[in-house]
């Protein structure tokens, strides 16, 4: 190998150091490897005191006949947060029921980060964190008004947010038996209490 060629490798090797130290150092590693519990979980430059509940209800129409067919469909968008459906199933346990699954995917920069989910992502100290599944879930139809639960949640597993599962229950065994319900067929699922999660420079 001649001279040359090893000044010019170890030239680029250097500078490929100092541009991953550069990168490190300025946090853009973490942001782009880990994305939103970067954020989240750097409690010395970022505060998630300035959350906040959302007032108002959102609405979709959940087909309880054909349950692949709701996949994708949104809760809420509002051009830079989304939670949208992406998983629908009967429910495991003996009642029945049905289990719907929503995606929550925010925004994330060096700056902070913003999530509107059913789950608010808080800190208890600067090393303890915790979720908490806050949504409210009504079930309409004909007319009639049933409770659902939120019965399952991840933390921010994803880089651009988080998920968490919903269980509406056999609307047959609800209300007047003479009005029992063979097939639901659509409803409309109401939520609220979804939470806007920010993380914003201390």
């Amino acid at each position: 190998m001649g001279m040359k060629l090893r000044r010019t490798i170890l030239i680029l090797t250097a500078l490929a150091v100092v541009t991953a130290f550069g990168l490190w150092r300025s946090g853009l590693t973490g942001l782009w490897t880990q994305g939103i519990s970067y954020i989240a979980n750097n409690t010395q430059e970022f505060s998630d005191k300035e959350g906040y509940p959302i007032e108002e209800t959102y609405s979709l129409s959940i087909n309880l006949t054909d349950l692949k067919s709701n996949i994708g469909k949104e809760l809420y968008n509002d051009g830079k947060h989304r939670v949208y459906v992406y998983y629908a199933d009967h429910g495991n346990g003996s009642d029945g029921g049905y289990e719907i699954g929503f995606r929550s995917c925010g925004a994330y920069s060096l700056s902070g980060a913003s999530l509107i989910s059913g789950l608010h992502h808080h800190t208890l100290d600067e090393h303890l964190f915790a979720t908490d599944m806050i949504a409210q879930i009504t079930v309409q139809y004909e007319a009639e008004n049933y409770t659902g639960s939120m019965v399952g949640a991840s933390g921010l597993n994803y880089k651009d947010g988080d998920d968490f599962l919903i269980y509406l229950p056999p609307l047959e065994t609800q209300g007047n038996d003479e009005a029992a319900l063979e097939e639901p067929g659509i409803v409309q699922v109401d939520i609220s209490g979804l939470y806007m999660n920010r993380w914003t420079k201390i």
